[in-house]
């Protein structure tokens, strides 16, 4: 179920499609404003807007609907790619998403048996995970968002080590402790206690974040020079 504020803001999304009579295939909510943990004012409302071709949207951008709207746009036929390919946000839709509008394509892609873990699966998760370290590293004042980064970076790499030892796409903190090993599962739970606790202690987290990112990964990964670059390479 979709919480009471990200609903507030996909409704407006769904008013701006019915004014502007957009053809829409599907319009998906995802991540934590579906399966719960979702923070206004910190949480982005992350959602996909399917459509056949781009020109059926006549140029509209929904740039106005709140700056907590992560709103990506792709045709029928790119998600069905990222779909057959293993990209980490097919996994996510597929799992996890939540139509607020269907005529049938979602459904349809639902009944399949779900993308399969590949190269470009863990490709991906280590590229984002470097990118959120990066912006992490980079983040000017706000250490709410610096914090959440480094969370995610994290996060990003243990899905990596799971979907690589175990050929499953894990998404939730839970479920990541439950898949990864002992060892492993224990150093992670030790980072995300003390992110919760001790947030304001910044450069001991950070350490932490990349000497448990190191164990994820299963190998020396990390230099701040080449997180820069990763950073730089995405921008």
């Amino acid at each position: 179920m979709i919480c009471e504020e990200a609903m507030a803001i996909i409704n407006k999304v769904v008013e701006r499609i019915k004014e502007r009579g957009l053809k829409v295939r599907s319009l998906i909510v995802f991540g934590s404003a579906v399966r719960g943990g979702f923070k206004p004012g910190v949480s982005d409302i992350d959602a996909l807007l399917v459509v056949e071709r781009f020109e059926d949207l006549k140029g509209e951008r929904f740039e106005d609907m709140g700056r907590d709207l992560e709103l990506g746009v792709l045709t029928s036929g790119q998600l069905l790619e990222l779909y057959y390919s293993g990209d980490p946000l097919a996994h996510m839709v597929w799992l996890e998403g939540q139509a607020v509008y269907d005529d049938g394509f979602y459904e349809r892609l639902k009944s399949k048996r779900g993308p399969e873990v590949t190269e470009l699966t863990l490709m991906k998760l280590r590229h984002w995970g470097l990118k959120d370290l990066a912006d992490a590293l980079r983040g000017q004042g706000d250490l709410r968002a610096r914090l959440r980064s480094l969370h995610h970076a994290v996060r990003n790499f243990a899905r990596f080590r799971v979907a690589k030892d175990k050929r499953v796409f894990k998404i939730t903190d839970e479920e990541l402790l439950d898949h990864l090993d002992e060892a492993l599962s224990n150093k992670y739970r030790e980072f995300l206690s003390k992110l919760a606790k001790n947030g304001s202690k910044w450069e001991e987290l950070l350490a932490e974040a990349i000497d448990v990112i190191g164990q994820l990964y299963g190998g020396p990964l990390l230099h701040v020079d080449g997180v820069q670059s990763e950073r730089s390479r995405s921008s």
